[in-house]
């Protein structure tokens, strides 16, 4: 019988003194939790982005190698493009379209070699002249200085002091190290433009089946899109390249005419530097391409320099001028949007130019197709159609 107090209630249960007795285990049959297990999805799961991770650090690693890689064919690419008219004009009259590509690659390279070459004997000389001339050079120094600061300085003296300087030493001696890195600067060139000429060559020789091959993985709307699209890249690339080599054409000849006049050495060479340097160098091409005949210039005369520089401003000038009235191009692709439009935007179109833009003509819907604002105001002629 439980214990109670005088009220005759039960006592509260006081929990023995002293440590704890262990819990005694369940009975036989009694029912047992079962062990927390590990889900089966989460081996998976670890496994899965362990291989994610991989991948990535792989294509990471992979990109970083090629990235030199994929320049190279971008490049080419564009250069493909830039010589795919002259190869489909020589295509479209009989010659052999991988014959074509090599004519006009054998023309590029025969007009680069001999560039390059004209560039090089007119350095070589310049460098042979400063060599030649360099003990006039030392004795005009030296006399300047004997008779500004009463010094008693001799040309033997001076030299000797030179060959036998510590840095001059160094520097040999640095130079010597570095002919191994430049040889291997020189042959990483060679073998980039080796990559460059045969990518552009295939991409400019098999350029239609190229199209064919990957317009073939794509649905048939997308496929003339893509064309028109590298049509219109072809036709942009190549005609930017030949204007500009023609603006080229014509800058050489001016400045041509001005250096022989004046009777600066290397006439020819520094007229095709400024014509190549100021057309294909955006922003400062046209600083860097009259600097160099200045400085032969200067040689000569100190005043042929400031004509060759009056020369290099007025001729810039003028050529900004003759492109700024000469919106050809903007004024083409104006004609071939209005003619992509259908009936009523074009009767809209034609509404607003000959109206003025009126509150009440705006219409309540936007043209289809966008049209590019010409760059100067033009006089605009109606002709409807009967």
């Amino acid at each position: 019988m439980a214990p109670t107090d005088e009220t005759g209630q039960l006592a509260p249960h006081t929990a023995p003194s002293g440590p704890t007795p262990p819990e005694r285990p369940p009975a036989d049959g009694a029912a047992v939790a079962p062990p927390v297990r590990m889900p089966r999805w989460l081996p998976r799961a670890l496994v899965l982005a362990l291989s994610l991770y991989a991948v990535f650090q792989l294509g990471s690693w992979a990109f970083h190698q090629l990235t030199g890689l994929l320049i190279n064919i971008l490049i080419a690419f564009f250069l493909a493009l830039a010589v795919e008219p002259a190869v489909s004009w020589m295509a479209s009259r009989g010659v052999r379209r991988g014959l074509a590509t090599a004519l006009v690659f054998l023309a590029v390279m025969v007009a680069t070699a001999g560039f390059v070459t004209l560039l090089g004997s007119m350095l070589a000389g310049q460098i042979i002249k400063i060599v030649e001339d360099f003990p006039e050079y030392l004795d005009s120094v030296i006399n300047w200085v004997n008779g500004h600061f009463h010094t008693e300085l001799r040309r033997v003296d001076v030299q000797e002091g030179l060959l036998r300087s510590d840095w001059l030493r160094t520097y040999v001696q640095n130079s010597a190290t570095g002919v191994l890195d430049v040889s291997a600067q020189v042959l990483g060139g060679l073998f980039q433009l080796l990559t460059i000429a045969l990518f552009s060559f295939y991409f400019a020789a098999d350029g239609p089946r190229l199209r064919r091959a990957i317009c073939s993985v794509l649905p048939p709307a997308r496929q003339a899109e893509v064309l028109r699209a590298w049509e219109i890249a072809v036709d942009k690339t190549g005609g930017y390249i030949y204007s500009r080599g023609l603006m080229a054409l014509i800058s050489g000849i001016a400045h041509y005419i001005l250096l022989e006049a004046l009777g600066v050495p290397y006439a020819p060479v520094l007229a095709v530097w400024v014509g190549l340097v100021s057309q294909f160098i955006p922003t400062i091409g046209t600083y860097l391409a009259g600097a160099l005949p200045m400085l032969i210039a200067f040689t000569v005369d100190p005043w042929y320099a400031l004509w060759v520089l009056a020369f290099v401003v007025v001729y810039q000038q003028i050529e900004r001028l003759l492109n700024m009235l000469s919106p050809g191009e903007t004024y083409r692709e104006l004609a071939e949007r209005v003619l992509d439009l259908d009936r009523q935007d074009r009767d809209r179109l034609l509404a607003y130019l000959c109206d003025g833009p009126r509150r009440s003509d705006v219409p309540e819907q936007p043209v289809s197709t966008p049209l590019p604002a010409p760059r100067r105001a033009m006089p605009v002629r109606v002709v409807r159609a009967g």
